[in-house]
C-alpha cells in the first residue's frame, strides 16, 4: 500500500493506492456510477435502500459532498478500479449517532462483488483512520444476513461486540477495533 499526495491545480489531495485500487476523495465525474450503485436494490439491500431523491437532487447533494470533502468530518472515499479507471464504490469513515462513534462504511457496485475489493479497500484505509484521524476506536454494524460484509469486518480484525437494535434492520451485529489493537497488529506485521 502506498499513500500518495497528489497536487491538483495547487490543491493537495490524498490518494491511497493498493495493488488493484485507487482510494481517493469523491469526484463529481463519477456520479453516474455512484447513481447506478445507489439505485440498485440488491447493492443497497443492507445500506439504507435505494435513493429516493431524483437524479438532479442527488447530483446537487453529491456536488456539495465532493466540494466539502476536505473540510468535512466524514471521510468517505471513492474506490476506483485501477485496471479500468471506473468508480466501483466507496469506503471510509463517518460518525454514526446510533453507534456513538466513527463507523467504517463501504458499499460497492455489483460488478465489483466477489473480487476482494471490499477487504482490500477497508484494510488500506485503516492507517488513515488511526494514524491520520487519530481515532481511538472504530465501530461498525452489519446485518447478520450480509455475510460478505461481516467477513470483511472479521478480516480487518474487528471484534464482535454483540447485537444492537438498528432502525429498519432489526438486530444487527456490532463490531469494533481499538487503536491499541490496530497498532499492536501493525507492529506484529512488521
Amino acid at each position: 500500500m502506498k499513500k500518495i499526495i497528489n497536487i491538483f491545480g495547487g490543491e493537495m489531495k490524498l490518494e491511497i493506492e493498493t495493488a488493484r485500487l485507487i482510494i481517493r476523495p469523491p469526484s463529481i465525474e463519477e456520479f453516474d456510477e455512484y447513481w447506478e450503485m445507489n439505485n440498485d436494490p440488491e447493492a443497497k439491500k443492507y445500506t439504507g435502500g435505494v435513493i429516493k431523491l431524483s437524479y438532479d437532487e442527488t447530483l446537487a447533494i453529491r456536488k456539495k459532498v465532493c466540494d466539502r470533502f476536505e473540510s468535512s468530518d466524514s471521510k468517505v472515499f471513492s474506490v476506483i478500479e485501477k485496471s479500468t479507471g471506473m468508480y466501483i464504490g466507496y469506503c471510509g469513515f463517518k460518525y454514526c449517532e446510533l453507534l456513538n462513534g466513527t463507523e467504517i462504511c463501504y458499499g460497492y457496485n455489483r460488478s465489483a462483488w466477489g473480487k476482494g475489493y471490499g477487504q482490500e479497500a477497508a484494510m488500506a484505509t485503516l492507517p488513515y483512520a488511526f494514524e491520520t484521524l487519530k481515532l481511538k476506536i472504530l465501530v461498525s454494524a452489519v446485518n447478520p444476513k450480509n455475510i460478505a460484509s461481516e467477513r470483511i469486518l472479521r478480516k480487518i480484525d474487528m471484534q464482535y461486540d454483540g447485537q444492537i437494535e438498528w432502525k429498519e434492520q432489526g438486530l444487527v451485529n456490532k463490531y469494533s477495533l481499538t487503536s491499541d489493537k490496530y497498532f499492536n497488529l501493525a507492529a506484529d506485521a512488521n
